[in-house]
């Protein structure tokens, strides 16, 4: 058996590049950008008008005052989409909205709460400053400025930004393709009432929204009986659609465990099998060409604990994000012993607590393989080496579970 440090290490070491795609920006969202997004125009395209009110020169009516007001004639108007055709010359204005481009000749803008207006003309008592109330174009970045770096998690400012600038479509990290076979002659449907020594399948629905909470994209499902052609077909069919086979369960030493012996029949090279852990002890992984396998136990527990931990910062990375887990920081409320000579993940409840507010981290009772509260009542795990033991009141790093 290898450790659990030399498992991931292998593990990194075997990771095929992460895979591109050009995605629609509608769907965009929770994507890691593959590329720098450069801006394609400036921003604003044009100079325009931040309030309502008239476009003058400020020539014209930098001398306005109480005692001095200014008297300017309007010639027209620019909305917003519609700009005014003609040019402002001296001694003549244009009613301006907000966003409206402002017109040639004219650099200030005078709000419209600040004249008075009677027919044609308006009349100009305070002058402000020049240039008050443009927006110049280019001002907030010029064309050709790195927008986005490549690596940016996606989300719906960003997606403003980029429909802002005409862009429809950016190159981001593909989700990796995940086929999901679940093993066991004596599994039935988890909607079915099973037969004397049937088992209702639970891990596939487990495993599936699992990869789908890491961000990957399930391709293939099936539940495969304990037959070793039959195990061999499917991992052919598998491999077909998939940069990642999950199996649950077949990875034992028993007559029946068919997916190590298939695997290799295949194509796979073995990489690793049994990591001195608790649980999860028979977790296989091999490799043929760039496409990985994961053999997890088939004890619903021990699968969703070494998906966690093992294959869920790997979907992770090939989908352009860091190698890692959700992790915290928090107290022990209780003491934690090791005797065995494995590693274990101690699942823990984990409690937001205190002013300020810390995280408390609780070791749940129950902590049996086969028993599945022990991972819905629980947040997530810490690992315990062997041989070591923990205080009440010590703080420890929490890996949180794949939501």
């Amino acid at each position: 058996m290898i450790t659990i440090q030399e498992a991931l290490q292998i593990i990194q070491q075997q990771l095929p590049a992460a895979q591109t795609t050009r995605c629609p920006i509608e769907r965009a969202p929770g994507f890691v950008l593959a590329q720098d997004v450069d801006a394609p125009e400036p921003a604003p395209r044009f100079t325009n008008s931040a309030m309502d009110g008239f476009a003058v020169r400020w020539e014209d009516i930098q001398r306005a005052g109480a005692d001095h007001p200014i008297s300017l004639k309007i010639i027209g108007e620019s909305q917003a989409g519609f700009p005014f055709k003609g040019e402002v010359h001296p001694g003549t204005a244009v009613r301006i909205n907000t966003g409206a481009m402002l017109p040639p000749g004219s650099d200030t803008v005078i709000p419209v709460e600040e004249v008075h207006q009677e027919q044609a003309f308006i009349e100009v008592r305070t002058a402000g400053s020049k240039g008050q109330h443009v927006r110049y174009q280019g001002e907030e970045f010029q064309k050709g400025e790195r927008l986005l770096k490549a690596g940016t998690v996606l989300s719906p400012r960003h997606i403003a930004l980029l429909a802002s600038l005409g862009i429809d479509q950016v190159s981001v990290y593909r989700p990796p393709a995940v086929a999901v076979l679940v093993t066991g002659s004596e599994l039935v449907d988890f909607r079915r009432q099973p037969s004397p020594g049937q088992i209702r399948e639970s891990n596939g629905l487990m495993l599936r929204t699992l990869v789908t909470a890491s961000g990957g994209e399930v391709v293939y499902q099936t539940v495969v009986p304990d037959d070793l052609m039959i195990t061999r077909t499917e991992i052919r069919k598998a491999a077909d659609r998939a940069d990642i086979l999950i199996f649950s369960g077949g990875v034992s030493v028993g007559p029946h465990d068919h997916v190590k012996h298939a695997a290799a029949a295949e194509g796979f090279r073995a990489l690793f099998w049994k990591v001195k852990q608790k649980p999860g002890k028979p977790l296989f992984f091999a490799r043929q060409k760039e496409t990985l396998l994961f053999g997890l136990p088939g004890n619903p527990v021990s699968a969703f604990m070494t998906y966690s931990y093992y294959v869920h910062p790997v979907l992770q990375k090939l989908r352009g994000r860091e190698f890692s887990w959700s992790v915290c920081q928090g107290q022990l409320l209780a003491a934690v012993a090791n005797p065995l000579e494995r590693t274990v993940f101690l699942r823990v409840e984990v409690q937001k607590e205190g002013d300020p507010p810390g995280y408390r981290v609780k070791p749940l009772k129950r902590q049996g393989s086969h028993m599945l509260t022990s991972i819905a009542r629980a947040d997530g795990f810490i690992i315990l080496e062997p041989g070591r033991s923990l205080g009440a009141g010590e703080r420890v790093r929490v890996y949180r579970f794949p939501e």
